[in-house]
């Protein structure tokens, strides 16, 4: 049978918003709203890595796992999220405890990605077991065929769709659908990360998914709202207050 940890990882020592996991939108911190929604999913442990006892003493009050404190070695501003993924399967083998299938991935610094989505999310991975993970992904605000470079004073496209530029079209509205790949919500199994586990650091290039065996999901641009500084922070206000 299928079993699932959701992983939340949630450092201190952000640089652009001080606390940053522990900020508030509405009455409750960005921490809070992602054990709470993670913990009514009721499919799976959530678990929260973190190096501040702070954030573990918050967390294990709402419910959430605090296996360890997060070594400062994975927890610096350039530790990759595969870092803490890595850590956290060492530990188990180390300590000689199951290994769920599925690991999920969930920032807290996407507050508004909804219950049913993460839901379907892993009933989805399920479904496909030929698979090895599920990405959530969204419409991206701005076309690559609009993207150019400049050579010798003059522009070049970038990139092209099928073979394709943006002159072949006449209307814009013509395009290709083009989408952005969202770090809000990623299933992948255990298993595609195990191989790594005596590597002392993570190779470069190694994923949070299998590239070659990915399905997607698409969510709401809203849902794919990501904080990464104060305006954000400010604007998620907004929006609740908007929608109360």
């Amino acid at each position: 049978m299928s079993s699932l940890t959701i992983l939340i990882p949630a450092r201190s020592g952000s640089t652009r918003v001080k606390n940053k996991n522990l900020q508030k939108i509405g009455k409750m911190s960005l921490l809070e709203k992602k054990i709470k929604i993670c913990k009514s999913l009721k499919i799976g442990k959530v678990v929260v890595s973190t190096n501040s006892k702070k954030i573990a003493k918050l967390s294990i009050n709402l419910g959430a796992e605090i296996p360890f404190l997060r070594p400062e070695k994975y927890s610096t501003a350039k530790a990759s999220t595969v870092a803490t993924i890595l850590h956290y399967l060492r530990f188990l083998k180390n300590k000689n405890k199951k290994i769920p299938t599925y690991l999920a991935i969930l920032p807290v610094t996407n507050p508004f990605l909804e219950y049913k989505t993460i839901l379907s999310a892993y009933r989805k991975i399920c479904r496909n077991k030929n698979m090895n993970s599920i990405i959530a992904y969204t419409d991206a605000n701005d076309h690559p065929f609009s993207f150019v470079k400049i050579k010798k004073k003059l522009l070049f496209n970038i990139f092209k769709y099928e073979g394709s530029v943006y002159s072949d079209y006449e209307r814009t509205q013509d395009w290709p659908k083009a989408y952005i790949g969202s770090a809000a919500l990623k299933i992948t199994k255990s298993s595609f990360f195990l191989k790594y586990l005596n590597e002392k650091s993570p190779l470069f290039g190694i994923k949070t998914f299998d590239l070659k065996k990915t399905i997607g999901l698409k969510i709401t641009k809203k849902e794919n709202f990501d904080i990464n500084d104060k305006n954000d922070l400010l604007y998620a206000e907004k929006f609740l207050n908007k929608n109360d």
